[in-house]
């Protein structure tokens, strides 16, 4: 059994100025992550490219 996984995840952010900008990340991580883990720390991985913005929807996966 592998140590890692393979992740992705998909972040779409409201920014302050008003716009819609999705951000994708993939990659490996630790094994046996939930989707939830996932989904927190790729939002606040968004959220630390658009201070002050709304997360609006995301969607994660391990391949």
């Amino acid at each position: 059994m592998s140590d890692t996984h393979y992740y992705r995840a998909e972040v779409h952010v409201r920014t302050t100025g008003g716009d819609l900008v999705t951000y994708y990340n993939d990659g490996p991580g630790p094994a046996g992550m939930s989707a939830s883990q996932v989904r927190v720390i790729a939002e606040a991985a968004a959220l630390a490219q658009e201070p002050g913005g709304k997360v609006e929807g995301s969607k994660v996966g391990r391949d």
